[in-house]
């Protein structure tokens, strides 16, 4: 069995101000990697070490952090489980060749299924994995992970040199059906490991708890910014897992927050100043900076002042501190009480020497906790340690302050370097019950929603990986009534749609043809069924904002569901800053419905949305069958035309989704008698 020494912050003390006590080295168990093959016997009970094993990846010039190969898979915990060791193969892994738009994308929020990054567009399957589709559901208590690299004869290697990051990613739509009364933060990232932190495990008796149905989003990225010599090299990841019925000791369970640093790009003013401290301490603020060229998709975003935001930053030669509020528009309900956090990873590029989470206080500041870093320069840049934050006790993290990310960058090499902070916060969940759990059946008697769509394609991950739902683009969830908020529950930073400006509105049906990368597409955008949504839609369609976006979800006899125009398929060309004032937020329209003139039957267009009624923006879906559970919840807008051209082309875009998602590549207004093919629907 392996042993790691963890940083480990004992119950704190008033001293000098600080909510410090004296740090102590204290040595917490971690399954040997590789093992895979037998339990490890902590207090809790029989741990399950299961054990992944990826590439190789092919290493054949330097990389810059994002720009390496990668992929992505989901598995079910319970699937896992029972197959204990499995390989993800080097057919199914993407690159990146210098092309940043070709990156796992940041986490913009953007809608596609189920919460997480879908599995890689490669070629291939995972080997060795067991169904367990056909089991009844059962509690799994998530421990910790541990990522190895290896040669590609399987030997280890000596440390994480060729490591970009591995997150990991839920679903947060069924977290909150299958755990109803748990808490949700709204950022469906569970963990980063990276450079300098490649063993991460909860403290004694806490764990995040899973169902055995459950599917987890596994991205792993290379890295290579030390050496110009070819290298092929794996990466092994032990991820350990304990079921409820093998626990031995009650098990506390946690969730998560995600905050994470950005700058301010452009669109500072006087107002958006105010509206940041309004109400907050004089300490607090976004810092200035400059978006680092290998950006993202996803990693430049507008905040609800109309800032110009960046994830990732140029970090300039010299030493520099980098500040950003954690703020209740990305973070929903961060300290709204007190909490204690029982652990915190940190994920941050080379050079940084310190990232800190820190009280504000009108003009004192207090860290809560600081996560330590070394970098080692010569050679190339790697980063050798990033402290673990673990704490059985908890770290208090008193209600009613205010807060923010601090992140200290010295860059001795002489050029421009790159940058991004986030840290994983996990605390106590006081609602959590495993009595609580929904089988299957209370499950499948809510509302199964439109599109539940994922905060990530293919492009997974804000700065490599926060996923969060506040930021601008949308996802389809289940519809509620409750008064207490989701974390669905936010609005997305566009301006209403309104008539005076956006208008007039269409008085007849408008046909489109969509280009696709696998055929045509015949459209009818009706206005009888929502003017304001075929007003709108139309003179994107005609501006071209659909021009590059991907068809990033199918569900069998349900939907095929276009991506957010401002999320662009591989080497696609991103939406222009034109079209992206174009966008507007669109009422519920549902009038048309509610009188019985249309439904939700198949070939019809319905919009996707947030909880709240009023959220869509572009995000929509082709109705492959009848859904009568999504009548007056969710704007119908158009139809398909069922001639034989749009039907072949749907009929091969599900035959082949799973080994090509389609991309819209242009969009023309036809002439109406093309409609007369149109059926009844």
């Amino acid at each position: 069995m392996a042993l790691k020494k963890l940083l480990v912050w004992m119950l704190p003390t008033i001293t000098s101000g600080l909510l410090f006590g004296a740090p102590c080295l204290c040595t917490l168990s971690a399954s040997a990697a590789g093992s895979g093959k037998s339990a490890v016997v902590n207090p809790e009970g029989a741990v399950e070490p299961v054990e992944i094993v990826v590439g190789p990846f092919d290493l054949h010039r330097k990389y810059r952090s994002m720009e390496g190969p990668w992929v992505a898979q989901k598995f079910r915990i319970g699937d896992l489980l029972a197959s204990k060791h499995l390989v993800i193969p080097e057919s199914m892994i993407k690159f990146v060749e210098g092309n940043s738009k070709d990156a796992p994308a940041m986490n913009s929020g953007a809608p596609v299924m189920n919460g997480a990054a879908p599995a890689s567009s490669a070629l291939g399957s995972a080997v060795g994995l067991v169904d367990t589709s056909a089991k009844k559901r059962e509690l799994v208590w998530f421990k910790g992970v541990r990522l190895d690299v290896l040669d590609e004869n399987d030997k280890p290697l000596p440390n994480a040199e060729f490591i970009c990051h591995f997150n990991l990613d839920i679903d947060p739509a069924f977290r909150k059906k299958v755990f109803p009364k748990a808490q949700h933060s709204g950022n469906t990232r569970v963990m980063t490991l990276t450079q300098g932190q490649t063993d991460f495990h909860f403290p004694e008796g806490t764990a995040v708890p899973v169902a055995s149905d459950e599917k987890w989003t596994f991205t792993f990225q290379a890295a290579n910014r030390t050496t110009e010599q070819h290298r092929r090299v794996k990466h092994r990841l032990t991820i350990d897992l304990l079921k409820d019925s093998d626990a031995k000791e009650p098990i506390t369970a946690l969730f998560w927050y995600v905050p994470y640093i950005v700058v301010v790009t452009g669109g500072e003013s006087k107002e958006a100043t105010e509206v940041e401290h309004n109400g907050a301490p004089s300490c607090l603020g976004t810092s200035a900076g400059t978006t680092a060229p290998n950006t993202v998709p996803g990693g430049v975003f507008k905040d609800q002042s109309g800032r110009k935001l960046s994830g990732h930053w140029v970090v300039p030669p010299g030493d520099h501190t980098w500040r950003t509020p954690i703020l209740e528009e990305r973070d929903p309900g961060f300290a709204n009480k007190d909490m204690r956090i029982h652990a915190a990873w940190t994920h941050i590029h080379p050079l940084c020497t310190a990232a800190s989470l820190v009280q504000c206080n009108g003009e004192s500041r207090r860290p809560i906790f600081t996560a330590n870093v070394k970098t080692k320069t010569a050679g190339g840049l790697q980063i050798m340690t990033i402290d673990n934050i673990i704490s059985k006790q908890g770290i208090l993290l008193p209600a009613g302050h205010h807060y923010e990310l601090e992140a200290k960058y010295s860059n001795p090499t002489g050029e421009n370097q790159d940058s991004m902070v986030s840290h994983g916060v996990y605390v106590a969940d006081s609602g959590f019950s495993s009595r609580d759990l929904l089988d299957e059946t209370q499950v499948a008697n809510q509302d199964n929603v439109l599109p539940v769509l994922e905060l990530a394609s293919s492009k997974d991950g804000l700065f490599c990986g926060v996923k969060n739902l506040t930021d601008r683009s949308l996802s389809t969830v289940s519809s509620t009534t409750a008064a207490a908020k989701s974390p669905y529950d936010i609005v997305p930073p566009y301006p209403p749609f309104d008539l005076k400006r956006d208008g007039p509105l269409l008085q007849e049906e408008k046909v489109l043809e969509l280009d696709t990368s696998q055929g045509k597409l015949h459209i009818v955008l009706d206005p009888k069924f929502a003017p304001q949504h075929a007003t709108q839609l139309y003179r994107l369609f005609k501006a071209g904002a659909f021009d590059g976006t991907g068809i990033n979800r199918y569900e069998p006899n349900f939907v095929l569901q276009v991506d957010v125009v401002d999320r662009k398929a591989d080497g696609k060309a991103p939406l222009s800053a034109e079209v992206q004032e174009m966008l507007r937020r669109l009422p519920l329209e549902v009038s048309a419905q509610t009188e019985g003139g249309v439904l939700h039957k198949k070939g019809c267009l319905s919009m996707a949305r947030y909880d709240q009624p009023d959220t869509a923006v572009t995000s929509f879906s082709i109705m492959l069958g009848n859904a009568p559970h999504l009548d007056g919840k969710y704007t119908i807008f158009g139809r398909i035309i069922p001639d034989r051209q749009t039907l072949e082309t749907l009929d091969h875009m599900q035959k082949q989704f799973a080994n090509e998602h389609p991309y819209i590549s242009a969009v023309r207004e036809i002439p109406r008698s093309l409609a007369t093919s149109d059926s009844k629907q």
